[in-house]
């Protein structure tokens, strides 16, 4: 009888492991795209060609709206203690948010440098209206540094102290 109760106990044990679904994994952003996104944002970091760059931070700002929801999330409990488990959130090793917001300030600042106003003010001021919320107030702030900066104009300082170079 003991025994009978154990084998019993055993296949239940087993065939209800194999009878309930398998967990699928959400990955949010699987490795290809996130090493394209990665790939992008490397390019935003390196360029100096303004056209190019206003045109990597709107490929970014596109990918930092696509959800990375666990929407496909199942965890295998009885029906009735799902409602009381809330879903987890997808963890990413980069914000795709923060890295366009990141290459928009680059780029206001490589246009400020280049003596284009408008578009640096546009880049500052798209990463304020954008973020409003605490989670990206350094970004906020650095935009706000760099509109600062737009509107003290270019900073000239003459020496008045000749050089005299010898040979």
């Amino acid at each position: 009888m003991r025994k009978s109760l154990l084998l019993l106990s055993l296949l239940l044990l087993l065939g209800g492991c194999q009878a309930s679904k398998p967990i699928e994994r959400s990955a949010g952003l699987d490795n290809t795209v996130f090493m394209n996104l990665w790939g992008t944002f490397s390019q935003c970091q390196s360029s100096t060609d303004l056209d190019a760059m206003r045109g990597i931070v709107q490929q970014l700002n596109q990918a930092a709206n696509i959800p990375t929801s666990g929407n496909e999330f199942v965890l295998p409990l009885p029906e009735r203690f799902n409602r009381l488990v809330s879903k987890p959130t997808p963890r990413l090793a980069v914000d795709p948010i923060a890295m366009a917001t990141a290459c928009s300030l680059y780029t206001g600042q490589v246009a400020l440098n280049a003596g284009r106003n408008d578009v640096a003010a546009d880049m500052f001021l798209s990463v304020i209206q954008r973020h409003l919320e605490t989670e990206y107030a350094y970004y906020v702030n650095q935009a706000r540094l760099g509109l600062a900066q737009l509107s003290a104009g270019p900073h000239v300082s003459i020496d008045p102290s000749p050089k005299i170079i010898s040979d």
